[in-house]
Parts: C-alpha cells; sequence; structure tokens
C-alpha cells in the first residue's frame, strides 16, 4: 500500500504528459515524444500539492546482461534510465514529483520503490 492510504481516484491507464514547449532537457535520452506518457499517475491527492508521476519497469536479476554487475547497480542503472527519460520532462512541463518504481521477477525492489511502498 503505499504511504498515505489510497486516494479517491487512480488512475491505472497511462497520462500523456504535456507537450514540450521549448523546454531544454538535461539528458539526451529524455523522452520529447509528443506522446509520451506517465505510467500511472496518482490525482486528487491534495490540489495544492504537485501531482505524483511515476513509471514502473521489472527485471530479470539473473538475465545475462546483469551477470558482471551486483544487483545493487543495476537497480541504480534502472532507476538513472527511468529518471533520464521522465525526471525533467516531469519536472519542468508537468510540474510534478517523479518516482521510478524498480522491481526484479524475484519480488525484490530498488531504493525509490521500497522508500515509496513502505507503510
Amino acid at each position: 500500500m503505499l504511504r498515505g492510504g489510497v486516494p479517491r481516484r487512480l488512475q491505472t491507464e497511462p497520462k500523456p504528459l504535456l507537450p514540450l514547449d521549448g523546454e531544454l532537457l538535461r539528458y539526451r535520452t529524455a523522452n520529447t515524444a509528443p506522446e509520451a506518457r506517465g505510467t500511472s499517475v496518482l490525482g486528487d491527492l491534495d490540489q495544492r500539492a504537485a501531482e505524483p508521476f511515476w513509471t514502473s519497469r521489472i527485471f530479470d536479476p539473473m538475465a545475462a546482461s546483469h551477470r558482471e554487475l551486483s544487483l545493487e547497480a543495476v537497480h541504480h542503472r534502472n532507476e538513472l534510465e527511468k529518471i533520464r527519460a521522465y525526471g525533467d520532462r516531469i519536472l519542468q512541463v508537468d510540474h510534478g514529483t517523479f518516482t521510478p518504481l524498480v522491481f526484479t521477477t524475484s519480488g525484490g525492489m530498488a531504493p525509490k520503490a521500497r522508500s515509496s511502498t513502505q507503510d
């Protein structure tokens, strides 16, 4: 359960992000596509608060591509990829907050996902 209880409205369908209007994003890997979407969003938590967005990723820690890295390093890499793809755009254009939720196929969680789901 997310911290603070269940909101009045939970949107489970991807929400289109606002279009870019000349904003310069920090990373070359930022998602600048007009059809970019936040994977999930909670609405109506507090009208004064920034709208929280997150995207999720689930990866197999036993995959050959992760063989040379520690689990901590793979979690970190996956979180950074999501932050670089969505973080600046959501902060600058949508004026929301962004959290990457990274999980393993075996049920593990990266640090940001763990802190977002604790009671």
